[in-house]
């Protein structure tokens, strides 16, 4: 169900939504776009993006390379959507990437960052919905939504470590 990230859970998918305030003002706004087109948010030990120069468009296919178990794998994406928008007193930047058939889960992941001018305060975000797709990811589904937890508190952290 392409686009799901920005509506809300689906019945039969793993959902989860996390956000963090990462500052104010129009410099952190900048600056955290500016992460969010340089994969920012892949920026870890554990993982990081394969190429940084993907542009965020729909339909470009990136990578990003992980350490699970002492195995590194490549997980293939598509940028699905995008996000450039005003919605009353909030401006809205980011893009979805949709699972293609390599990766070890199906599913779509969002990275917004929002500023609610009212407050001046800026918010990133990351929503996702997915269900294991191969068979290992299937037999250890508890041991991969911790993975996919611990990669939405560590992005969450680089992010705002990044644009702060």
């Amino acid at each position: 169900p392409v686009g799901a990230t920005d509506k809300g859970p689906l019945d039969g998918w793993d959902w989860h939504s996390e956000s963090v305030v990462i500052g104010s003002g129009h410099e952190i706004w900048s600056r955290a776009i500016l992460a969010l087109q340089n994969w920012s948010q892949f920026d870890m030990s554990w993982v990081f993006p394969y190429d940084r120069s993907v542009p965020l468009e729909v339909g470009q296919h990136f990578a990003f390379v992980s350490r699970q178990i002492g195995v590194w794998c490549v997980n293939v994406c598509r940028v699905v959507y995008t996000v450039a928008d005003q919605i009353g007193e909030t401006q809205r930047f980011g893009f979805a990437y949709g699972t293609l058939a390599s990766h070890a889960v199906r599913g779509e992941e969002l990275f917004l960052v929002e500023w609610d001018h009212e407050t001046d305060e800026i918010r990133f975000s990351i929503r996702k919905f997915s269900k294991p797709a191969v068979f290992l990811t299937q037999a250890l589904a508890p041991l991969t939504r911790r993975v996919q937890a611990r990669f939405t508190r560590d992005a969450l952290r680089r992010f705002s470590d990044e644009v702060s």
